[in-house]
């Protein structure tokens, strides 16, 4: 971020909704819209030329998909967050945001001032996700493959703060870390648990019985410290 300002890029190809976006976007403080395109190749373009912090994109686009995006953003932008928007999501949609590199999913329900909020949360490095959402992610039909390597204490105590939706800089500091220590340890999660963003990882853990799902559609998970962590979003 450049001077405090988060830098979006929306990317929606239902052009009154992109444009109702960039409005609500534009008149929030601290946030500059760098960008309005409408498929997945125009994304592609523009991830160079305006190197967004944040980027807001629809699932279904004429070309591709929101998920597509991501994996392009990873690859070439990987600290930007996506956030992927879409109508009601299945299963198998939520599965595919996950693996993808996103930070997470909102569905086009909800209000600009959330969708504001929620960039905001991103640009910090939280995941996003609602209650409703983590849980069906973590009923999807897939077997948990096991953890490769164990994750060391401190590792555990990172995924403990990604599942409370703990961003970058506020993780780092309840651990008493640097930012770029935290970012290590957090690919270091991912690798272990053979996911690919925050919020996967979370969900592979839970099938893993690292977090317990009770928890998570009660009141959130609880760390073995005995700290209540908090899923991000309502």
């Amino acid at each position: 971020m450049t001077d405090g300002t988060i830098r979006v890029l929306i990317a929606d190809d239902e052009r009154l909704f992109a444009e109702l976006l960039r409005v609500a976007l534009k008149d929030a403080e601290g946030i500059e819209v760098v960008g309005v395109v409408h498929n997945l190749k125009s994304a592609i373009g523009e991830l160079s030329a305006t190197k967004p912090d944040v980027v807001i994109a629809d699932y279904h686009m004429p070309d591709g998909t929101g998920a597509d995006l991501a994996r392009a953003v990873r690859a070439t932008l990987p600290e930007t967050s996506i956030i992927v928007l879409t109508g009601d999501p299945s299963a198998a949609t939520l599965a595919d945001v996950a693996r993808s590199g996103a930070s997470g999913h909102l569905t086009k329900e909800r209000g600009f001032i959330d969708v504001v909020e929620a960039v905001r949360a991103a640009a910090a490095g939280e995941v996003l996700f609602s209650p409703s959402e983590l849980q069906r992610l973590l009923l999807a039909d897939r077997a948990p493959h096991g953890v490769a390597e164990a994750l060391t204490p401190r590792e555990l105590e990172v995924l403990y703060l990604l599942a409370g939706g703990a961003g970058t800089a506020r993780a780092a500091e309840a651990l008493g870390i640097s930012t770029a220590t935290l970012r290590a340890h957090i690919q270091a999660v991912l690798r272990k648990l053979g996911a690919h963003s925050r919020l996967e990882a979370v969900a592979e853990a839970a099938r893993m019985g690292l977090i317990t799902l009770d928890s998570w559609t009660r009141e959130g998970p609880t760390s073995p410290r005995g700290g209540k962590v908090l899923a991000s979003g309502r």
